[in-house]
C-alpha cells in the first residue's frame, strides 16, 4: 500500500460517522443499568479440606463465599504471623513480606457477620484456651519450685527457675500497651473484631497517633520498643499481627473520605486491607447441610497451622518458575503504577498490590503444604485473588465515595446531561472519561471498562479510530429526550 493510500485510508477513518435511525441499538433505560456482577471467588485457591467445609457453610447461611473464604483466610494468616517471612526477590535480599493479612469485610446488618466469625474463629478460640489452663498448670508448678529455690541457700541455689510463658493467638480489645507485651512473646497474632468501626475511630484520635504508627509498625514489620519509667523493657522485632473483622457500610463511608484526604489519614493504613464487599445470596428452598467432619476437619487443619514462635522464621522463596512469574508479575504492576491518570489514593492501593501478592502466596503455599519454596501453583493462585480483590476494593471505595448507585447509571446520567448542554465531545475516549471523574471512575482502565458496558447496553456507539478506542452517544437518546 503507497504512502497516499494510506492517507486516505486515516482520513476516512477519522471523519464523522452517519448513524441511521433503523441501525441504531435500542437504549437500555436509564434505570435499569446496573453495576456489573462482582466475579465469585476463585475456585481452586484455597485447599479441599477447606472449600468442603466452606463452601456449604456459605450455602447455609445464604451468604456470599467470599466473606467466608476470606475470613478463613485472613485468620489462618493470623496463625501463620510471626513464623514465616516471604523473601520474592533474591536480587533485592533486603525485601521480606510478612504472612500476616489484614481483610475487613464491609457488610450490612442482618448479612450473618456474627455467624460467620464466631465460627470461623472457633478453632482459634480452642485454642487461646488449651493454652490458658496449660499456662495455669506450669505457672502453678513454677511458683511452688520459685518458692523452693528462695528458701535454699544462696550458694545452693542454682539458676532461677525460669517463668512459663502465656502462648497466645487471638486478641480482641486490647490496649497498644497491652498488645505489644503480648507480642514481645508470641511475635504473631490476630485481631479479631464483629465490629471494625471502634478500632478505626481509636485510629482516628489525635491523641491515639502513637497507637496508629504502631499498627502499621504491627503490619509491616521492624523494630519497636517503649521507654517507660515505671518499668524496664525489651525490644521488640518485627512484630506480625493480622486483622480480620466486620464493618458496616455507614462507617466505613467515612473511613474512606478520611482516607481520601490529605494529611494523617492519608499514610496507606486503609490500603493495608483487603476489602470483601459482603452480601447475601438467593435463599434456596431446600436447606443446604454443612457435614459434621468437615467441620471438624476445618478444625484441625486450623489448629495445626500453629506453631511456637520460639525458633527464627522460616524463609519462602519461589521456585525458578514462579520467580519468572513474579518478574513478569512485577513488570505489569511497576508500569500500571506509572500511569499519570492514577488518583493518589488508588495509587496508594496499588503500591502495596506486590507486598499482598508475596504475603498471600505465602500463606497459600503453606496452606497446601509446600515446604519453604512457594511453587508457581501458588503464585498464580495469590495473583487471582489479588485481581480478584481489586474488583472489590473499588466497589467498595466507590460506593464510599458516591453512593450505593450503579456507576454505569452515574455515567450514563452525566454523558446524557453534557450533550444536552452541548458539552460533550463527538468521539468519547477513555482518558477523556478518566479525566472528568464522573461517579469516581478516574483511571482510563476503568473507564474503558464502563464504556465497553455502556456500548453493550446500547447507549454509546464504537467509531472506528486507529490510535483508540472511540464512541460516540446513540442519536437515539437525545431525540427521546427532547422527544
Amino acid at each position: 500500500m503507497d504512502k497516499k493510500s494510506l492517507t486516505d485510508d486515516l482520513k476516512r477513518l477519522r471523519a464523522p460517522q452517519d448513524f441511521f435511525p433503523e441501525e441504531l441499538p435500542e437504549p437500555t433505560p436509564l434505570e435499569e443499568l446496573t453495576e456489573e456482577e462482582l466475579a465469585p471467588f476463585p475456585g481452586g485457591v484455597l485447599p479441599e479440606v477447606l472449600e468442603a467445609f466452606l463452601k456449604p457453610f456459605s450455602e447455609r447461611l445464604g451468604v456470599r463465599y467470599d466473606v467466608p473464604a476470606m475470613t478463613a483466610l485472613g485468620l489462618a494468616s493470623g496463625l501463620l504471623a510471626g513464623r514465616y517471612k516471604v523473601k520474592p526477590d533474591p536480587l533485592n535480599p533486603a525485601w521480606g513480606e510478612g504472612t500476616n493479612l489484614w481483610v475487613a469485610i464491609i457488610a450490612p446488618t442482618g448479612t450473618k457477620k456474627s455467624a460467620v466469625l464466631n465460627t470461623l474463629a472457633e478453632p482459634l478460640y480452642e485454642l487461646e484456651q488449651a493454652f490458658h489452663e496449660e499456662f495455669e498448670a506450669k505457672r502453678r508448678i513454677w511458683e511452688l519450685e520459685r518458692e523452693a529455690w528462695k528458701a535454699k541457700k544462696p550458694e545452693e541455689r542454682g539458676p532461677e527457675p525460669e517463668e512459663p510463658k502465656p502462648w497466645r493467638v487471638v486478641v480482641e480489645d486490647t490496649t497498644k500497651e497491652a498488645l505489644v507485651r503480648v507480642l514481645q512473646v508470641n511475635r504473631g497474632l490476630v485481631a479479631v473484631f464483629d465490629e471494625l468501626k471502634g478500632l478505626f475511630a481509636s485510629w482516628q484520635r489525635v491523641d491515639r497517633a502513637a497507637d496508629r504508627a504502631f499498627w502499621l509498625k504491627a503490619y509491616s514489620g521492624g523494630y519497636h520498643r517503649e521507654d517507660r519509667m515505671s518499668r524496664e523493657t525489651s525490644p521488640l522485632r518485627e512484630p506480625a499481627l493480622a486483622v480480620v473483622g466486620f464493618v458496616q457500610p455507614g462507617p466505613f463511608r467515612q473511613i474512606v473520605l478520611k482516607a481520601l484526604e490529605e494529611g494523617e489519614e492519608a499514610d496507606g493504613l486503609l490500603q493495608r486491607f483487603i476489602l470483601v464487599q459482603g452480601g447475601l445470596t438467593a435463599w434456596p428452598e431446600e436447606r443446604p447441610k454443612v457435614e459434621s467432619q468437615a467441620y471438624h476437619a476445618y478444625q484441625v487443619f486450623m489448629k495445626a497451622l500453629w506453631r511456637e514462635p520460639q525458633a527464627p522464621p522460616v524463609a519462602l522463596t519461589f521456585d525458578p518458575e514462579a520467580q519468572k512469574l513474579w518478574y513478569e508479575w512485577e513488570d505489569e504492576v511497576e508500569r500500571e503504577l506509572r500511569n499519570e491518570d492514577l488518583p493518589e489514593a488508588w495509587r496508594g492501593y496499588l503500591g502495596k498490590r506486590l507486598g499482598v501478592t508475596a504475603r498471600l502466596a505465602g500463606v497459600l503455599s503453606v496452606l497446601w503444604g509446600e515446604k519453604g519454596v512457594i511453587s508457581e501453583d501458588s503464585l498464580l493462585r495469590a495473583i487471582s485473588l489479588v485481581e480478584w480483590a481489586e474488583a472489590h476494593a473499588k466497589r467498595v471505595w466507590r460506593r464510599a465515595r458516591i453512593g450505593d448507585v450503579s456507576t454505569l447509571t452515574r455515567v450514563a446520567s452525566k454523558l446524557l446531561e453534557r450533550a444536552r448542554q452541548g458539552g460533550l465531545p463527538k468521539e468519547i475516549t477513555a482518558r477523556w472519561l478518566a479525566k472528568q471523574g464522573f461517579a469516581g471512575v478516574e483511571t482510563s482502565r476503568e473507564a474503558s471498562k464502563v464504556l465497553s458496558a455502556l456500548e453493550r447496553e446500547g447507549w454509546l456507539l464504537r467509531v472506528p479510530n486507529p490510535r483508540t478506542a472511540t464512541w460516540a452517544l446513540n442519536p437515539r437518546l437525545l431525540t427521546k429526550a427532547q422527544a
